[in-house]
């Protein structure tokens, strides 16, 4: 499986939806920090309103009225009395601790800063390093939990009133932060999935001139289309379609004047080998005139092959179903009733997209090769997942293996088995293989264990 997709329309996808993803899980974590925030604030603030009230109550009270005035302000958590001496024997030390006794000190309009004095505990681990500043109290050394009430275990506040009685306050109730807004992930998943939409619709009209120029390479390759392109899509794209269109119109340009110049050819040598026949006639000698016509007939041979050649490798004919199974059948049945020694082996029935004049041609080629050189062609036609084999083999000689590959060369011959007064030109496998790849297939030759040689076509079903 692979971790990256492997589409252009897929890697934008995945590269946007990774942004967003990440966009989205920063933005609900910065909100969630935010909100943690504002909701310390307004505790610390109801704490602080709290003991400053009191502090002030207390400071126009008489002893009667403060006990009374204590037992209505205590809550479930707190703990609050007066006393001679403060609970807190020490200045604030943890950022916290300042920031409460400064404040109190500007509410109350305290002087002295002595005259306020605050002690933080901690919850779990900040609660530990709290207990470590305070019994390591090296200058300059810094062990600072985060300042937030909410992780409070305890907090003790001492504030000296007006007649030098200290009031202490403590108080373990705390509440806790607000959980992860449900309204705001649900805006956020829906944010996230409006933009995979999105992008899903822009990725995919980004990539799509992309795979239609694949598409239409692959197509020019396979069946010569000169259809230009529609340039659409960003100015890279663009770009490059028009270079594919100007490249495709060069090449059917080339191959169209190559087809008029080998047939303009043929037109102009077919008039003097004409001639020349007739001349012949003339021959006293019948050696001579027997070896001169010889040599015409090869040169109309070689002539027309050629031209052949030309033609199929410029093909125009438009791809269409076809029952090859069929074909094949048909093929093995003409050069049967001709007396040759030929059999069919595979499906009945086999349709296939193919150029059927064309790929026709290339079988024949290899058939009669088969015919001629191992007397005997034995054609299979093997379908598999998503290919096709067609195999022909013979009885023959076999071909050396280091030319099983140059033997597809035009007018290359083997020249233990091949020469020419078999009437071949050389052009058949040529032919052959050029028909191959035009259907997008391929088309090699092995050697027989028991002796002969195998053609097998392998194309895309």
């Amino acid at each position: 499986m692979r971790p990256w997709p492997d589409t252009l329309a897929g890697r934008t996808l995945a590269l946007l939806i990774g942004m967003t993803l990440l966009l989205i899980i920063g933005s609900a974590i910065l909100l969630h920090d935010e909100r943690n925030e504002r909701f310390d604030e307004r505790s610390r603030s109801h704490l602080l309103e709290r003991v400053g009230t009191l502090t002030r109550v207390l400071s126009d009270a008489d002893d009667g009225e403060r006990q009374r005035i204590i037992r209505h302000a205590v809550q479930r958590g707190d703990s609050i009395d007066l006393s001679d001496r403060p609970h807190v024997d020490r200045l604030p030390r943890h950022p916290l601790e300042h920031k409460i006794a400064r404040k109190l000190n500007r509410d109350l309009s305290l002087d002295d800063r002595s005259a306020v004095r605050v002690k933080a505990e901690f919850r779990n681990l900040d609660d530990k390093r709290s207990d470590r500043a305070r019994r390591d109290d090296v200058p300059g050394k810094s062990h600072r939990p985060r300042a937030r009430v909410h992780n409070l275990k305890c907090i003790t506040i001492a504030v000296r009133l007006w007649d030098g009685t200290w009031l202490n306050f403590r108080t373990k109730h705390f509440e806790n932060p607000p959980p992860w807004a449900g309204k705001t992930l649900q805006l956020l998943a829906l944010l996230l999935t409006l933009v995979v939409l999105s992008g899903l619709f822009i990725a995919r009209r980004m990539a799509r001139p992309m795979a239609q120029l694949a598409m239409a390479a692959e197509r020019f390759g396979l069946e010569q289309s000169h259809r230009p392109l529609a340039e659409k899509g960003p100015r890279e794209v663009r770009h490059t379609i028009r270079a594919f269109n100007q490249m495709q119109g060069r090449l059917h340009r080339h191959i169209t004047e190559r087809s008029q110049m080998l047939a303009a050819i043929a037109h102009d040598l077919r008039t003097p080998i004409t001639a020349l026949r007739l001349r012949t006639e003339y021959i006293e000698d019948p050696e001579i005139r027997d070896r001169t016509l010889a040599t015409l007939r090869e040169m109309e041979a070689i002539l027309s092959a050629t031209l052949g050649f030309a033609r199929d490798d410029a093909a125009d004919e438009t791809s269409r179903a076809t029952d090859l199974a069929a074909l094949l059948q048909s093929m093995v049945d003409d050069h049967a009733d001709l007396g040759h020694d030929t059999d069919y082996t595979g499906p009945d029935h086999l349709t296939v997209n193919c150029r059927p004049v064309a790929l026709k041609r290339a079988l024949n080629n290899l058939i009669d090769n088969a015919l001629k050189y191992g007397r005997r062609a034995h054609v299979r036609l093997l379908p598999n997942d998503g290919t096709l084999e067609i195999r022909i083999e013979d009885r023959g000689p076999g071909i050396p293996p280091e030319q099983l590959d140059a033997v597809f060369a035009p007018f290359y011959r083997v020249e233990t088995s091949r020469n020419r007064d078999t009437g071949g030109t050389g052009l058949g496998l040529a032919v052959a293989r050029t028909i191959v790849l035009a259907h997008g297939g391929q088309l090699h030759l092995e050697n027989l264990p028991t002796g002969g040689l195998s053609a097998i076509i392998r194309l895309p079903q």
